[in-house]
């Protein structure tokens, strides 16, 4: 993307003071902006320590994309890091370079698919036939594990992606695996559920190596609470104890009856941040000063969706043949508040999922306002590049109508696909590109490509939105960078609007909080 690659001198002070931060503790949480460049940060203070002779295999967890394309990109934007051996694990196993761990990774997945859909067989014949197939994969899984144990992996930096977090710590006994430096990119998205099996996993392992970094650029989207996982995997116990729920417990007080929210009790604020700073810091992005401006643009829903959406507000339920859609239509009806929200925010979008008993989903249409919106701001962008914000399937099929085959960063997409994807819109050679937060927010660079992102609905998520925009409005974006907000009047995307905002009031509070270098 630059042509050539950049020189040591190249690197700001900001980054070489962060660099040192990490090569000289074993246990750090690295709070950077967007655009600040960890990547390059861990990847040299990392290599560093592996010429030093510290360390000999670091191992990086990043989200699919930034695993697939940001990390393995990164040796070849940089002079002193041409040269940085690495074995990439993103993207589907079979796509992997021949070794054991390949092997492990394909009959791993085998294996899982098996047990998933073993109970669901009916016929006893077919069933017999998958056991048996099971049986045979297990054995051949549990041979080639072995092997693995008595093979020392090559002295390079590996990469994988955070779907293989179960099956690599499945490999190793916690504190045994040869890799000596474990490093997650984007501590949050991992740690943001505790229940889930790959944070038990991660957080059992990786203490225990040598030296643990955490990255992260949006530490606490949702509050306070979302520190307590990322501690965990950098540093274990040590820090807040073991058990979520009795920190929760001791720093926080319900905010509501049901205790589904949960607010800071007085004075746990001041104590956490001192906590934190024992092994996290900050550094903005000095070098390139955020300046994205939001522009909202506002539609107005018609009659018929305005009542459909009125309706379900009041009742948790549509009647679709009061709206001329059909007289053999029954209504479509929410059975929890939540649902009833995801349903209001369909018919703002233009139409209302129907999910009959089989789970077949049926789209009922019920307006364009914003899918024309939207095309009235691609008319008005000229020859100026947009990238498209999507929530949900539909959302991307009303997009398509608009361009026919607007090409897209989502569910589905395959990593040479994305790359490609990725090179076309920073040659400016894309002239819409549609992208969806939970798969492209994180790691990747659009910002050579163009300026503008619009939302045809905003997410509830504050990482979703910052990350998103923060593709185009970081280090090396040459323009002033607008967030277009597609919103229908008086409806719940206000909330949603507004519940960002006070998200990263709280969020912009807590970071001023942290240890800052320089």
């Amino acid at each position: 993307m630059t042509g050539r690659l950049r020189p040591w001198d190249a690197i700001d002070p900001l980054q070489h003071l962060a660099m040192d931060d990490l090569y000289e503790h074993d246990e750090r949480l690295a709070l950077l902006e967007t655009g600040f460049g960890k990547t390059l940060v861990a990847m040299t203070a990392g290599e560093e320590l592996r010429t030093a002779g510290v360390i000999r295999r670091p191992i990086v967890f990043a989200p699919l994309r930034v695993a697939q394309n940001t990390w393995p990109a990164e040796r070849f934007e940089w002079e002193h890091l041409k040269n940085v051996p690495m074995v990439e694990w993103g993207g589907e196993p079979g796509s992997w370079a021949p070794s054991l761990w390949r092997d492990s990774r394909v009959l791993y997945g085998q294996r899982l698919w098996l047990e998933q859909r073993l109970p669901k067989a009916v016929d006893v014949r077919k069933r017999r036939e998958m056991e048996a197939r099971l049986a045979a994969i297990t054995t051949e899984e549990r041979r080639v594990n072995k092997a693995i144990l008595r093979t020392e992996p090559p002295l390079a930096w590996h990469v994988t992606s955070m779907e293989n977090i179960e099956w690599f710590c499945d490999l190793y006994p916690p504190g045994e695996s040869p890799f000596d430096l474990w490093i997650v990119d984007e501590t949050g998205k991992l740690a943001r559920n505790p229940k889930s099996p790959r944070y038990k996993a991660m957080k059992k392992h990786m203490p225990l190596a040598k030296i643990r970094w955490g990255l992260n650029a949006t530490p606490a989207p949702e509050g306070c609470e979302d520190l307590f996982g990322q501690t965990q995997i950098v540093c274990g116990p040590g820090l807040w104890g073991k058990s979520f729920y009795q920190w929760r417990m001791k720093y926080f007080t319900p905010a509501d009856y049901q205790g589904y929210t949960w607010r800071l009790q007085l004075g746990a604020f001041d104590l956490l941040m001192a906590d934190l700073n024992k092994v996290a810091f900050r550094a903005p992005a000095t070098a390139y000063t955020k300046n994205a401006t939001t522009r909202e643009i506002e539609v107005t829903l018609p009659p018929k969706a305005r009542a459909a959406y009125d309706e379900m507000e009041k009742t948790m339920a549509v009647e679709l043949a009061a709206l001329d859609m059909g007289d053999d239509l029954d209504p479509v009806v929410a059975m929890s508040e939540a649902a009833a929200s995801q349903k209001l925010r369909q018919i703002v979008q233009g139409y209302l999922y129907e999910v009959d008993e089989n789970g077949r989903r049926t789209v009922h249409h019920l307006h364009d306002e914003k899918t024309e919106a939207l095309a009235q701001l691609i008319d008005s962008m000229g020859r100026e590049p947009l990238l498209v914000a999507y929530q949900f399937d539909e959302d991307l099929e009303n997009i398509r109508r608009i361009w026919k085959k607007v090409p897209y960063l989502g569910q589905g997409v395959s990593a040479a696909v994305v790359t490609d994807h990725i090179e076309r819109w920073n040659k400016r050679e894309l002239p819409v590109l549609a992208l969806h937060p939970n798969s492209a927010s994180h790691g990747l660079n659009l910002q050579y490509g163009g300026h503008h992102i619009a939302w045809l609905a905003l997410p509830w998520s504050l990482d979703g939105y910052k990350q998103s925009v923060e593709r185009i409005d970081r280090r090396g974006q040459t323009k002033p960078v607008y967030s277009h907000h597609i919103l229908a009047r008086d409806t719940i995307d206000q909330k949603v609007s507004a519940a960002l905002v006070e998200k990263d009031e709280a969020q912009n509070k807590l970071i001023a909080a942290i240890r800052k270098i320089g």
